[in-house]
């Protein structure tokens, strides 16, 4: 669909793509008529949403892109855009009825048609299941709509190490310490409570949250040591990994 212009415009989108309630769109549109303060363009309008809690900025750019479908995966709303990364990107989602926060790894259609990148996904979800320790996120589900694959898993509120080390640099070696050790704890429990090595553990599968504590991201690298069945690597002919 064409990318909105007007407020008009944009205003049919968001009816359309059914994420405010209608009743609570149009009393909030016509607030803004009474008070003068109703953009007349699509970008103002947009922002005025976002400001007022309406919409998210996820949402108000696709919908400023004239997209206005899958904002919604399976029993989640789709909020915000989280990361991106080779296995797909991370959406923070709201399930619809217990309005519990989480974050939703999303593989592309593209790999979900490659056998290795699906097994791998599916993989990654047996290996967090298999763990329950503070240091580890984790997975409550995985699902399917169409040809879109997902993984259900904790949201963590905070920032990568990588992320924390490009804005404030170098860490003094107490912090470091502090946050080695507890990835340390999370793949030590990975090793001996499930036979799991990670293989990928690089700072930014390493999430920090506000309160401190280390959570060990990322599994779709993992491999269950003594499974000989399970090694993906071997079955798909794959040479270089992580």
């Amino acid at each position: 669909m064409p990318a909105p212009s007007t407020a008009k415009e944009f205003y049919e989108l968001v009816q359309k793509s059914k994420l405010v309630d209608l009743d609570r769109l149009k009393s909030h549109m016509e607030k803004l008529r009474d008070q003068g303060a109703l953009p007349s363009d699509a970008p103002n309008l947009a922002g005025v949403l976002v400001r007022d809690g309406l919409i998210t900025h996820f949402q108000a750019e696709q919908l400023l892109q004239g997209k206005w479908k899958r904002f919604s995966l399976g029993k989640y709303k789709v909020l915000e855009k989280l990361g991106q990364g080779g296995m797909g990107s991370v959406y923070l989602c709201e399930h619809m009825v217990m309005k519990r926060l989480v974050a939703l790894k999303v593989l592309p259609t593209a790999k979900a048609e490659d056998p290795s990148s699906l097994d791998r996904f599916y993989r990654e979800a047996r290996a967090v299941a298999a763990l329950d320790h503070p240091n580890i996120v984790r997975a409550y589900d995985i699902d399917h709509e169409d040809k879109l694959h997902f993984l259900v898993m904790e949201h963590v509120d905070g920032a990568s190490l990588q992320e924390i080390i490009k804005r404030t640099g170098p860490m003094p070696i107490e912090r470091a310490a502090h946050y080695v050790r507890q990835a340390a704890l999370g793949l030590e429990h990975a090793s001996e409570s499930a036979g799991l090595v990670h293989r990928d553990i690089k700072p930014g599968n390493i999430l920090v949250d506000r309160g401190g504590v280390v959570k060990i991201l990322d599994m779709g690298l993992a491999r269950f040591f003594y499974d000989e069945d399970d090694d993906i690597t071997k079955k798909y002919d794959e040479n270089v990994l992580g």
